[in-house]
């Protein structure tokens, strides 16, 4: 049974009832209850990103992709919920190998009972349909059981938030990814996302640590992404060993592009290309760029035809 998956849809689908919930309540639970394991973070507003063209053109492919189209297929019948109508914040936190984490799900108006309802309902039509699913609540955990060997957990972080581990079924690590105590914010990553506006549509951070190039090692990074009004606003920060290796690494960068700039590429590359800025700042690379959404997608539909992709 794909229980974690369900569950996630269900989460996903009760978000959507509510477009006035704040998208920052996802962040604040997960900043107070996120363990010191948390190396990689990742935050969205997923109500501004449904709103881009690049949601539009890119969503529907990658639900023909897996089971997740099935699943939020049959939310919306079980439930009688459009799961998609008006979804909200998102926080995304894994250890730096991506093997554990949880994923938190800002909610509002919602109460156990009538997540449970629906819970039972969709697990019910979407595994075996003699399954006996069951629920029990154990303080702010909620388990699920499908009466055979499969059960699965999800948290409350009060009454706005929903968290869902990578390990479903693991209860462990729900409590661990939800019981940090404010231990996230007195690590590098928890360092590097003060220093982020938290309010973009896509934030993140990550304390992971890879040699690029034989003595040059990235240490983490941090970076926004703002969609307003058909543009695209980035701005990303490598964290290099030490100054020397930034302005080093800054500088090759720049000629990349440069070289880049001047091959035979397409007259849309060449446009992205040139929004880019590269500099050095004390032991960072600094990227940013300001884009037009419709030639982000130009690029994108060009390098995937080139590339053999959808």
């Amino acid at each position: 049974m794909r229980t974690v998956g369900i569950l996630a849809a269900v989460a996903l689908s009760f978000a959507s009832l509510h477009a006035r919930a704040e998208p920052s309540k996802a962040w604040t639970a997960a900043k107070a209850g996120l363990p010191a394991d948390a190396k990689i973070v990742i935050g969205a507003d997923l109500t501004a990103i449904q709103k881009t063209q690049l949601f539009a053109t890119y969503f529907p492919k990658l639900l023909e992709k897996g089971d997740a189209g099935k699943v939020l297929d049959k939310v919306k019948a079980s439930c009688k919920i459009d799961p998609l109508t008006a979804i909200q914040g998102v926080v995304v936190a894994t250890t730096a190998d991506q093997e554990d984490g949880a994923v938190y799900l800002a909610v509002a108006g919602l109460d156990k009972a009538k997540l449970s309802s629906c819970l039972v309902a969709t697990v019910h039509d979407t595994a075996d349909k003699t399954a006996k699913v069951s629920l029990k609540q154990d303080g702010n955990i909620t388990q699920v059981s499908d009466g055979k060997d499969h059960t699965a957990f999800l948290g409350w972080v009060g009454k706005d938030v929903i968290v869902v581990s990578l390990h479903g079924k693991d209860k462990t690590s729900l409590v661990k990814w939800m019981g940090g105590k404010g231990a996230l914010a007195k690590s590098d990553v928890g360092k590097s996302i003060a220093k982020l506006n938290t309010a973009a549509t896509i934030w993140g951070a990550g304390d992971v640590s890879q040699e690029i190039q034989p003595g040059v090692t990235v240490k983490g990074g941090y970076g926004t992404v703002t969609f307003s009004k058909g543009n695209l606003d980035a701005d990303v920060h490598a964290v290099m060993t030490n100054a020397a290796q930034a302005t080093t690494m800054a500088t090759s960068t720049r000629k990349q592009l440069d070289e880049a700039k001047q091959g035979n590429l397409p007259r849309t590359f060449v446009t992205m290309l040139g929004a880019v800025s590269v500099a050095a700042a004390n032991d960072e690379v600094v990227l940013k760029g300001s884009f037009v959404e419709q030639d982000l997608l130009s690029v994108l539909a060009l390098a995937a035809a080139g590339f053999g992709g959808p």
